[in-house]
C-alpha cells in the first residue's frame, strides 16, 4: 500500500468545477470501463442531457491497488487510493482502537437467546479506518471539483451517514440513491437518524419502493428509475429442468447454494444448473471443483443470456431475481420462510416456493402443473422503471 499515491487518481491535470459527483464502487475489475456505470447507469449520459456535468468517482473494493487499475483505466472516471497521508492514517487507527475498547469495555453487549452478542470485532475496527479515509478523500474532491449536487448510492451502510454530514456541513446537496431491492429485514436502510444525517432527497427505483421511504424519511422522495429496468416480452415456459442460481456477494451463501445443488444432483442427474456468482466472488473462495460437477456450468456469460436458457431461478437477496422473474423464469427461494428473510420478492412470494430440502425442490422442478403467480410478476415488472432524469430532478425545497 505504501506504493500507492495518498488519496486518488485522476486522469486531467487541468480541472473544471463539476455539477454532480458520483459516489460509485468498483467491485471487480472487468467494470473498470464500462461504459455504464455498474450502480448508476445511464445516470451520467442522462444529467449531460440536461446539461449537467459529472465525474464518477470509484471506491477500489477489489484486490487490487488503485495503482494498477488506474493505469488501465481508459474512462475519465477518479479511483480512490487504498491510502491516505500516513499521518490521517495513523490518526484514523488510534481513532478506531479506542472505539474499539469503548464498545468491548464500556458498552453492554446485545443479547440474544441470554447469550452476549459482540457485534463489534476486529473486522468492525477495520471498517472505522476505511470509513474515517473514506470521508477524508471524500472531502479533498468536493475541494477539488466544487460540485453543486453529490448521489451516493444508499444500502444503510456506516459510511453512508459520515460521508452524508460531512457534505452538508459545506452546503452541498446530498442525493441517496436507493439503487437495488428492499428486503423484509433491511432494518439498517431505515434506522431513525438525525436530520444531519440524513440525505436532502431520495432517489429510488419505482413505486414499489417510494412509499416505504416516505413514511421513514422527512426528506423529498423521487423516483429515477434504473438501468436494470428492461422491457421484456413474457415467455413462454420451457419444459426443461434448467435452474439459474444466483447468490449474493457471500461466500458462504455462496458455498452454501453450490453445495445444495449438489446435493440435489445426488437424487436427479437430469437436472441442469448454472452458477452466476457475484462479481465479488471468484470461484476458487468456494473450494469446490465443478469439474466434477458436469451438470453444474459456471456462468460467464451477459446476464439476459442466462434468462434466456433457464427456466428457475433459485435465489436468496440477490436483487437480480426480480429481473430474472420478470423475464419470466420462475422464482424458487432457498431457504425457510419463518426464518430470516432477504428475499427481495417477500411481500408477492407463495409460501411453497421456499425450499432447503433437495427431495421437495425436485417436486417443485417436476410439477407439471406449476403455474405462474399473477401478483409476483407484476411486482417485478414494476419493480424498476426506465430512468428518467430532467431539470427539476435535483429542485429541492
Amino acid at each position: 500500500l505504501f506504493f500507492e499515491k495518498p488519496n486518488f487518481y485522476l486522469k486531467k491535470k487541468k480541472l473544471k468545477k463539476i455539477d454532480v459527483l458520483l459516489i460509485s464502487h468498483l467491485i471487480s475489475i472487468k467494470h473498470l470501463n464500462l461504459i455504464d456505470d455498474f450502480y448508476f447507469g445511464l445516470m451520467k449520459n442522462k444529467l449531460k442531457k440536461i446539461g449537467l456535468t459529472s465525474k464518477i468517482i470509484l471506491r477500489n473494493e477489489t484486490k487490487y491497488l488503485s495503482k494498477h487499475l488506474f493505469s488501465n483505466l481508459k474512462k475519465d472516471k477518479v479511483i480512490l487510493s487504498k491510502r491516505t497521508f500516513l499521518i490521517k492514517e495513523l490518526i484514523f487507527i488510534i481513532y478506531a482502537f479506542f472505539q474499539f475498547l469503548k464498545f468491548n469495555l464500556f458498552i453492554d453487549k446485545f443479547k440474544i437467546n441470554k447469550k452476549k452478542i459482540n457485534f463489534f470485532n476486529l473486522r468492525s475496527f477495520g471498517y472505522i479506518v476505511t470509513n474515517l479515509r473514506l470521508n477524508f478523500q471524500i472531502n479533498r474532491l468536493l475541494k477539488t471539483f466544487n460540485p453543486k449536487y453529490v448521489v451516493i448510492t444508499f444500502e444503510g451502510h456506516a459510511w453512508e451517514k459520515l460521508v452524508i454530514k460531512d457534505i452538508k456541513k459545506k452546503g452541498i446537496k446530498v442525493f441517496a440513491y436507493q439503487f437495488s431491492t428492499i428486503t423484509k429485514h433491511h432494518h439498517s436502510l431505515f434506522r431513525k437518524l438525525d436530520n444531519e444525517s440524513s440525505p436532502d432527497c431520495i432517489f429510488t427505483t419505482s413505486k414499489q419502493t417510494i412509499d416505504i421511504f416516505k413514511k421513514e424519511y422527512g426528506c423529498p422522495v423521487k423516483i429515477i428509475g434504473s438501468s436494470k429496468f428492461k422491457k421484456n416480452k413474457f415467455r413462454r415456459l420451457k419444459k426443461n429442468k434448467s435452474v439459474l442460481i444466483l447468490p449474493e456477494a457471500y461466500v458462504d451463501e455462496s458455498k452454501l447454494m453450490l453445495e445444495f445443488a449438489i446435493e440435489t444432483l445426488t437424487y436427479n442427474k437430469n437436472i441442469k444448473f448454472y452458477l452466476r456468482l457475484h462479481p465479488m466472488i471468484d470461484i476458487s473462495e468456494l473450494n469446490i471443483n465443478l469439474k466434477n460437477y458436469p451438470n453444474i456450468e459456471l456462468s460467464n456469460c451477459k446476464i439476459i443470456d442466462d434468462f434466456k436458457r433457464c427456466t428457475f431461478v433459485l435465489h436468496r437477496g440477490s436483487s437480480a431475481a426480480v429481473q430474472a422473474v420478470s423475464y419470466g423464469l420462475n422464482p424458487i427461494y432457498y431457504g425457510k420462510f419463518d426464518e430470516f428473510n432477504v428475499n427481495p420478492l417477500y411481500q408477492e412470494f407463495d409460501k411453497d416456493y421456499y425450499v432447503d430440502d433437495a427431495i421437495k425442490f425436485i417436486k417443485i422442478l417436476n410439477n407439471k402443473t406449476y403455474t405462474r403467480q399473477s401478483r409476483i410478476i407484476s411486482y417485478a415488472n414494476n419493480y424498476f422503471k426506465k430512468m428518467n432524469i430532467h431539470k427539476k430532478t435535483f429542485d429541492i425545497k
